[in-house]
């Protein structure tokens, strides 16, 4: 190897150490983003976070926190909208798989007046022809009308236009324009070195220039790491991030029995969006089979997603809900990662 070839191989080298040293420091930061501020001692703390914050549904949670949004959003926003009183949902038996398909059915009551989101408008109008005209979720997904990744565009400008980060800042705009023009000087080594290999056989005189891109690609993706939150942006994302920590912190022994089907339909879309929705399963199960000790009846209203086999525990019907989800989103990974 020659010495101009060296240098730009000691310069790619370079420049993919010094890319992924920046782009991990970002990652790092992003990771500490979605953490709420730590208590401070000495200091009077707020009241505790027992809601979402207002106006965002469970689907919106992955674009607060993460500026994206993805399958599973629109499948949890399906559930959030059947436990709102807008469809019914029904799993499909088959004897050997305990579901393979869910039937979706739009209720009689109307979407107009009740405050909904425009994607979830679109999805209620997009889907359904009526209340007799039941769908299932895999001809939903597999539709060539592609109604479900239409929504979840909307779902995604919607969360955007509510003002939670500042749109083509200059800090992510210098990141992109850097990127990219090093990954032009990278293309352009690149083309330069191959006209050599065609000349001396010596293919390693590619890999600095291949490496040089690469690290432009790199930093082309701090774009997306570092996009700035607005104020009312960060506050709304403390908000999110305390009420997660109350989920993930609420037992048994902190619900009211009376106070369980309420703590339920409140919060199931949001641990679904958390991944913490088994774990609420379990804790309302206690709480209810504490109740019929004590000879108590508690209905926790579960009629909107039926399944197999009838009533089931709590903490299995959630299970179930689950298993919607994840299979939808297997599905529309299956398609490469779309709807």
């Amino acid at each position: 190897m020659d010495t101009p070839a060296l240098i730009v191989l000691i310069t790619g080298v370079a420049a993919v150490l010094a890319a992924s040293i920046v782009v991990a420091r970002a990652r790092r930061l992003r990771a500490d983003d979605r953490r709420a501020p730590a208590p401070r001692p000495g200091l009077i703390e707020d009241d505790p976070v027992t809601a979402a914050p207002r106006g965002l549904t469970p689907g919106m949670v992955d674009a607060l926190l993460n500026g994206e949004t993805t399958s599973r959003d629109v499948l949890i926003t399906l559930i959030d909208l059947a436990q709102r009183g807008f469809l019914g949902i029904t799993a499909l038996a088959r004897p050997d798989r305990p579901a393979h398909d869910w039937v979706l059915t739009r209720t009689a009551r109307p979407a107009g007046g009740e405050g909904l989101h425009g994607f979830e408008h679109f999805l209620l109008d997009q889907l359904f022809v009526g209340p007799d005209e039941p769908i299932t979720l895999s001809s939903v997904v597999t539709s060539t009308e592609r109604a479900l990744p239409r929504a979840r565009r909307q779902l995604h400008d919607d969360a955007m236009d509510r003002g939670w980060f500042q749109h083509g800042s200059t800090r992510t705009d210098r990141w992109g324009r850097a990127g990219g023009v090093v990954i032009v000087v990278g293309l352009v080594l690149a083309v330069l070195g191959v006209i050599r290999v065609m000349a001396t056989s010596h293919w390693s005189v590619v890999v600095g220039p291949v490496l040089i891109a690469v690290a432009g690609l790199e930093l082309a993706s701090l774009g997306r790491l570092l996009g700035r939150r607005t104020d009312e942006g960060a506050s709304t994302r403390d908000e999110l991030l305390a009420y997660q920590r109350h989920l993930d912190s609420m037992g048994p022994e902190r619900v009211l029995v009376e106070d369980a089907p309420a703590v339920l339909r409140d919060s199931l879309g949001y641990a679904l969006a958390f991944g913490g929705a088994e774990r609420l399963g379990r804790v309302i199960e206690q709480v209810v089979d504490r109740a019929e000790r004590w000879g108590r009846a508690v209905d926790l209203d579960l009629g909107w997603f039926r399944t197999p086999g009838g009533e089931r525990p709590v903490g299995a019907f959630v299970v179930a809900v689950t298993g919607f989800v994840d299979a939808g989103a297997r599905l529309a990974d299956e398609r490469g990662g779309e709807f």
